[in-house]
């Protein structure tokens, strides 16, 4: 009997063998393509992550700016990206960041209004490709255009792909919202030190003695801060806490304030119970939640003998050990009922004295050499 396949199955022709490697060629080349496409959405995504990650909760301006410059000089593989903000004053561009690697080479800081393409793309909210000059996009959020970002130099001197402006369009969107938020907490701070500046007016109009207190407090304690390169939202806290740091004597009667020469054990009392007073006032108001430490504990003692609590060392909050030293100060060097005044050379020694017992001895460093 004659041998056959018992599933009646021909073995492939030679053409047919060429079709079936012609096939797996091309399923190889589209699979080749499927990856690099999924790795270049992943490189993508990776860095929408980083941003949304580097600028989230960022609330320095600044800070924003320069981080989404970097990102996408990162991202896109450009040699320089600029940040350009509106002058609300002028209506010119003005230069809020830029990175890359010839980012400190010259460059134009400011961008007349009504000149040039970066202009063109402001006024437009429209997105354009600049011959020698890249790719430039707005920066705008619900509807109003704010800024623009410019990249240029690719370093694969090619031109920007349709797909890369639409990247650089969607990182400038999150930039926009992220700017926006950023400005409103702006000027929510800004709202709360003018609210913090109305009460410490309220409470220095008490006294003649006490006027210009919290203003000279709040100055002294920023140096301070500055000096030690606390960062900016540390900075904003000790500047309303400054100002707020007494408040708790609103309700301390003015002829225990005013008293010349010494005073009672009870008005003594009552004197002290003002950081705890002070601290009840604001313990209410959710924004004034991160100063409420300072107000308490700016008269507690570094030996431990201060109050109201009689914490020590590094117990006491970092805010109350700053402000502490500002405000024992401005004491010394005012006119008061019961002193006079010292000169500035005096206070500092006096301050120097009591490092160590009565002040945080870093603090007072801090303050000596600010």
């Amino acid at each position: 009997m004659p041998n056959r396949n018992k599933n009646n199955i021909q073995p492939p022709t030679k053409r047919g063998r060429v079709d079936l490697l012609l096939s797996l060629a091309l399923a190889e080349r589209k699979l080749s393509l499927t990856t690099q496409l999924l790795a270049a959405r992943d490189h993508e995504l990776s860095a929408i992550y980083r941003l949304s990650e580097a600028i989230g909760s960022e609330r320095q301006i600044n800070h924003l700016c320069k981080k989404t410059a970097e990102e996408i000089c990162r991202t896109l593989g450009v040699q320089r990206v600029c940040i350009f903000r509106c002058d609300e004053h002028t209506g010119d561009l003005v230069v809020a960041a830029d990175a890359g690697a010839i980012a400190e080479n010259p460059r134009q800081d400011r961008v007349k209004a009504g000149e040039g393409p970066l202009w063109k793309v402001m006024k437009t909210g429209k997105s354009l490709n600049v011959p020698g000059a890249g790719f430039v996009v707005p920066i705008k959020t619900k509807g109003e255009t704010f800024g623009v970002i410019s990249a240029c130099g690719k370093y694969n001197r090619k031109e920007f792909s349709e797909h890369e402006r639409d990247l650089l369009r969607g990182i400038a969107n999150q930039a926009a919202i992220a700017l926006d938020n950023a400005a409103l907490h702006h000027e929510f701070e800004n709202l709360l030190v003018g609210i913090a500046g109305s009460f410490a007016a309220a409470l220095d109009a008490k006294s003649p003695w006490t006027a210009g207190h919290s203003k000279r407090v709040t100055h002294y304690a920023v140096g301070i801060a500055e000096k030690l390169e606390h960062s900016q939202e540390f900075i904003h806290t000790v500047q309303t806490c400054g100002l707020l740091h007494d408040i708790g004597k609103i309700g301390i009667p003015e002829h225990i304030l005013d008293k010349p020469g010494r005073i009672t054990k009870e008005e003594h009392r009552t004197i002290c119970e003002h950081a705890s007073q002070g601290a009840r006032i604001l313990e209410h108001i959710d924004t004034f939640q991160p100063i409420i430490p300072g107000v308490r504990h700016h008269h507690e003692r570094w030996d431990g003998r201060g109050f109201p609590d009689g914490l020590k060392g590094e117990n006491i909050p970092l805010l109350a050990r700053l402000l502490a030293v500002a405000d024992a100060f401005d004491a010394i060097t005012s006119e008061r009922p019961y002193h006079r005044k010292r000169s500035y050379a005096d206070a500092i020694k006096e301050i120097k004295r009591c490092s160590g017992s009565q002040f945080d001895p870093l603090i007072v460093e801090a303050f000596v050499g600010a």
